[in-house]
């Protein structure tokens, strides 16, 4: 039946609006659609996370592919004869035959020749708010001296780092075959850089890049 509300206070029970079909959330259905929020913003944080630290290593595996880049084409510009020079080889311990039975450098650790060659060097890149701008790249050479340079492409002499720091660590070796005459002889050349700031851990970003080269 109709209620005639005319000349009643809004709040008149007779003019209530009748809601005796709805129903509310209990306490037990609100905490548990509480929980099922958290857990599901926790996970959206953890995915985050992860998704960071998978763009930092994949930005650091790029740098690292740049620089092992750079210096195979440095090496590659080098007089052949010189890379291949038999007074710096030695007996290539890991040989897997003729083609790589002598060898220069190293790998895993840091060769310096008693000529003052070396096979080493030590890279640092800048991050955001330092003394140099973000991207400024150092090299500093086992004799202590640096090329330092800028992302606006000015190259400086010296570390403005500091004797201490280190972004990446980088060597190289070239094995080489055994012909008597070194310009019939075949170059392999192998650079490896590796991150030297991996988060505890997780090991660090490494990067192997191979090169043959030949005389002809």
């Amino acid at each position: 039946m109709r209620r005639d509300c005319k000349g009643l206070k809004v709040t008149e029970p007779a003019c209530l609006p009748d809601r005796s079909g709805e129903r509310g959330l209990t306490l037990v259905e609100a905490v548990i659609a509480m929980l099922v929020s958290v857990v599901g913003l926790v996970s959206v944080a953890g995915m985050f996370a992860i998704a960071m630290k998978t763009n930092a290593s994949s930005r650091n595996l790029t740098t690292a592919t740049t620089f092992a880049q750079d210096k195979l084409e440095q090496l590659e510009a080098a007089a052949f004869q010189r890379l291949a020079d038999p007074s710096r080889m030695t007996a290539n311990p890991n040989s897997k035959g003729p083609q790589d039975a002598l060898m220069a450098g190293s790998l895993e650790e840091d060769v310096k020749m008693a000529d003052g060659s070396f096979y080493y060097d030590r890279i640092i890149l800048a991050g955001a708010n330092e003394s140099e701008p973000e991207g400024t790249i150092t090299v500093v050479r086992p004799d202590g001296t640096a090329e330092t340079r800028r992302p606006d492409g000015t190259v400086y002499g010296g570390n403005p780092f500091g004797p201490n720091r280190v972004s990446y660590s980088r060597r190289w070796v070239i094995m080489s075959s055994t012909e008597s005459d070194t310009v019939d002889r075949r170059l392999t050349i192998a650079v490896r850089v590796k991150s030297e700031n991996a988060p505890a851990g997780k090991a660090p970003e490494q990067v192997d890049l191979y090169t043959v080269l030949t005389h002809q």
